[in-house]
């Protein structure tokens, strides 16, 4: 019988699946917000991650963590510690957010465009509920040649790339128009 490792929390993100709590990611996120509003040399980042790990793998009754509900540790923790320009800064960042084609490409595999429309709707739906400012999607280039099982960039390739930036679009606008919210969209390769 194999024993789970004690020290292994899990991440939950908003459209369900499960990812490893990676204190390095986390650490850098929070140094990545501290630099945006000039504190480069922020020395507590590493601390907090540690500290939000040890919270998911020992206090928490499954080991499985929300990823919304890490924000909100964090920027409670900064708040708590007295860097309140960070905990906002750090809030708002999380008003960020961006969806990778790319990855959604990989999880339904080669030609289930179907199945990836659906992914992507579902993902948008998610990003829907959430008070976002700006709504990034990414890795375009790589989800077409994904879906495509395409070696290189082809007409084809660039229509059907044209296909899925007007869907992403379209299904913003319908979930909320983007001049009331003043919700950004940015789609990139």
């Amino acid at each position: 019988m194999i024993r789970a490792n004690d020290n292994i929390a899990w991440v939950r993100f908003d459209d369900g699946h499960l990812a490893p709590f990676d204190e390095q990611r986390l650490a850098l996120s929070i140094h990545s917000v501290a630099e945006r509003i000039g504190q480069a040399d922020w020395w507590l980042a590493e601390s907090i991650a540690a500290a939000v790990h040890v919270y998911a793998t020992k206090c928490r009754k499954n080991s499985v963590i929300p990823s919304g509900e890490i924000a909100k540790i964090v920027a409670s923790v900064l708040s708590m510690l007295g860097f309140e320009d960070l905990s906002v800064a750090y809030a708002n960042n999380e008003r960020r957010t961006a969806i990778h084609l790319g990855e959604l490409a990989v999880r339904v595999g080669t030609a289930f465009e179907l199945e990836f429309f659906r992914q992507l709707d579902r993902a948008l739906g998610v990003v829907a509920d959430r008070r976002l400012t700006v709504l990034k999607v990414d890795g375009l280039r790589a989800c077409v040649m994904q879906l495509r099982g395409a070696e290189r960039w082809t007409a084809g390739c660039r229509r059907f790339a044209e296909e899925i930036v007007e869907y992403v679009r379209e299904r913003a606008a319908r979930l909320r128009p983007l001049r009331a919210t003043g919700l950004q969209l940015a789609v990139v390769e």
